[in-house]
């Protein structure tokens, strides 16, 4: 994991409650919070593809859609 990558950490090691990936046909998916209802942005598509596959191998979600 790089340094740019660790900054994300609570995406995925559960210390925020809520983060989720949302699947999207154009991408690998968009980062959301389902409690606050933002989406994460980050710019470097390196540490964007990187913390999406750690928020796949700690078991976060991948979601369909918002849920209601």
């Amino acid at each position: 994991m790089t340094d740019e990558a660790a900054e994300y950490e609570y995406v995925w090691d559960g210390s925020e409650d809520g983060w989720v990936v949302l699947r999207t046909k154009a991408a690998l998916g968009t980062i959301f919070n389902i409690n606050t209802h933002m989406a994460l942005l980050i710019e470097d598509n390196a540490v964007y593809t990187q913390v999406i596959e750690l928020m796949r191998a700690h078991g976060r979600p991948f979601l369909d859609s918002i849920p209601q």
